[in-house]
This record gives structure tokens, sequence and C-alpha cells, in this order.
């Protein structure tokens, strides 16, 4: 793996919104942020100029009947039907008839006609999912550093997708070498909200891999984005949108701290994947159905339930029962007695999470 090559991203990415109450609060608060809109010109679409049309002299008015070898060319038309018209018997014309050409002219010698382009052959989707958290304040894999923040890798058939990227590149990259993950094989990158301890990574990905494709959400302060677009394909997010095939954004979601959360498809059901879940992990939950209309079958990542009391997390049990989520991962914010209170009620549909920890989901 080469060294880095651009140090801004790692000073700048550190230095994101939030960070001096990180610990204290389980996620870093956020200032407000202006939302900024970014114009972006299409490229424009090639003109076509349209084949001429070749003008057909019609013949004289004749009162004499066509020879039976007269060329369709000069052939009346009769009224449309499916059948071509160079197969139909035309009846001869009348004296006050003026033939009128045929419609379908012979493509100009030094002009191919178009070919038309096959239709789409759809790929077969790949029979699993794969997730593997990378970055996370929960042991698992003893092998790994554990440091706060959060990030995972989804891969399906060739495609690999990293949700957030922890709080620094250095713990991300060695947790991911020891793993036998390279960084230049991620495809796509996808952040939560702009907390230093979901973004601080990012730096040492770009550092490697340039050609990845970012999705963050649109409220993202214009200097990151500005940082990201120079080094990275900048997609800015705001209302849901279908990444890849079968993996979704739920889009922008709540006021004082906008953050996207990841759905994925699969043949057991939903796979939500939260960051910190600041707009509420049921309303996350809640959107997720409205966007596919499908049913639930594991939540996981950050539940943001560390300073919550046992009667929130209880409602929370409720809800979760009533939006038929079957199985459950909290880990990073969700905090000790959330945790414990979902293995509680889950029982063996509590999965355990922490980094290293690598779930295979069948599609």
């Amino acid at each position: 793996m080469r060294p880095s090559r651009i140090s801004w991203i790692e000073v700048s990415f550190v230095l994101a919104i939030g960070l001096a109450s990180l610990f204290a609060s389980g996620c870093a608060p956020s200032e407000k942020v202006a939302i900024h809109a970014i114009e972006v010109t299409p490229s424009p679409e090639p003109t076509v100029k349209p084949l001429p049309t070749p003008t057909a002299t019609p013949s004289p008015i004749s009162t004499k009947p066509p020879p039976t070898a007269t060329p369709s060319s000069m052939l009346t038309s009769p009224p449309p039907t499916a059948t071509p018209s160079s197969m139909l018997t035309s009846p001869p014309p009348t004296a006050t008839q003026t033939p009128i050409p045929t419609a379908t002219a012979s493509p100009s010698p030094t002009v191919p006609p178009p070919t038309a382009l096959p239709e789409p052959t759809p790929t077969a989707v790949p029979e699993g999912v794969t997730i593997a958290i990378l970055y996370d304040n929960n042991p698992y894999d003893e092998r790994l550093k554990t440091v706060w923040g959060f990030s995972c890798l989804v891969e399906r058939g060739d495609l690999a997708l990293l949700f957030d990227t922890g709080g620094d590149a250095p713990t991300l990259l060695s947790n991911m070498a020891t793993l036998g993950l390279d960084p230049v094989e991620i495809d796509i990158i996808v952040l939560s909200h702009i907390h230093g301890d979901h973004v601080g990574g990012l730096g040492g990905i770009l550092a490697d891999n340039e050609k990845v494709t970012v999705y963050l959400p649109r409220s993202f302060p214009a200097g990151f984005k500005a940082q990201v677009k120079a080094h990275a394909h900048l997609v800015e997010v705001q209302e849901p949108i279908e990444i890849a095939e079968g993996i979704h954004t739920t889009g922008e979601m709540g006021k004082g701290i906008p953050e996207q959360s990841l759905v994925l498809v699969t043949k057991q059901g939903l796979v939500v994947i939260t960051g910190c879940a600041h707009p509420g992990i049921v309303s996350i939950v809640k959107r997720t159905k409205e966007i596919t209309g499908g049913e639930v079958y594991l939540v996981m990542g950050g539940f943001h339930l560390g300073s919550a009391s046992k009667a929130a997390i209880e409602g929370i049990f409720e809800d979760f029962r009533r939006l038929g989520v079957q199985k459950v991962a909290p880990c990073h914010c969700s905090g000790d007695l959330a945790r414990s209170a979902f293995e509680k009620a889950y029982g063996e549909n509590f999965v355990l999470a922490g980094v290293g920890r690598r779930l295979k989901i069948e599609r």
C-alpha cells in the first residue's frame, strides 16, 4: 500500500464538525450547517442530423391502368395496415388520383442505416451479501484495533461499498490490512453524517483510491465537499436513491444532524445499516419500509441510545416488533445498557456486533 499523497484530507476530516464532545455524548454534536447545492451542468448530447428524405417526382395523371410491373414507389398507398407495403396489391389509380411516393426510402449509400442497440441483458444478482465491521469501539476480533467510531464494508459480487470510514485512517487501514482487504478495491463510499468518528478515515482511502465514488448528504459543509470532489467522484444525496442494484440510501433524514442510512435488499429481507441514527432508529426503519415496501430482516450499526433510559429502550422494542424487525446487531453508540437489553429481548435473534464481525446474508 503506497503512502498517503494528500495530507489535506488527514487534517481537514479530523477537524470535522462536532469532535469536541464526541466521547461524552456517544457521537459528536454538529454545528448547524447550511445546505449548498452544487450546480451540475450535464454534457450536451450530440446532435444527430436526420438523413435527407429523397423527393420523389410524382407521375403525371394518367387514365391508363398501370402495367403489372409498376414499381412499388409509384403505387397509391392503401389504408395503413400491419402488413408491409411491399406485400400489398395496389388498385390502379384513377384519373383523379396522384400517385403518392412511399414513405420508406432507401438509405443514402454513403450513410449506413443506424444499428439498433440490443436490449440490455439483466445481470444475475450474486447469491450473498457480506458485511464486515472494520471500525468500532466494541471488540470482536482480538487481532483488530478497537477505537470509537464506525465503518463497515459491504461486498456483493464484484461490488465493494464502504459505509463510513471511522475516526482515523491509520486504524481503519490497519484493520483492513489485517483482514486482507485492499482500499484500492473499494468502488463506493457512503458517508452517513459529518461527525469525525464517521468521516475521519476518508483521507486514507482517497490517498490510495481516487477512482471511488463518494455519496454524502447534501448538507455537508461546502469546503468538505470541495475537498472530496477534488479527489473522487462526488454524489450529493438529499432524497432516497438506489446506489446500485438492491442497495439504497434513505436520503437525508433529521433536522439537527442530517444523516443517511444504508438499505440492502436481500433474499431474507431488508438489512438496514445506520451510522449513529441521529434522526431516530425507529424513524429510519420506517423510512426503509416506505422506500422498498419490504420486510426488515436486520437492523445494525449505531442506534444512538448511550444515554437512553430503560423505558425508552423498551419502547423501541415495541416499535421494532410492530415494524417486524427480525434481528438486531447494535454497536458503536448504542450503549451497553441498550445492547444488553436488546440481547435479552431478542435472544437468538440478537447478533453480537463489534470490530471484525462478518455477517453473510443469502440473497
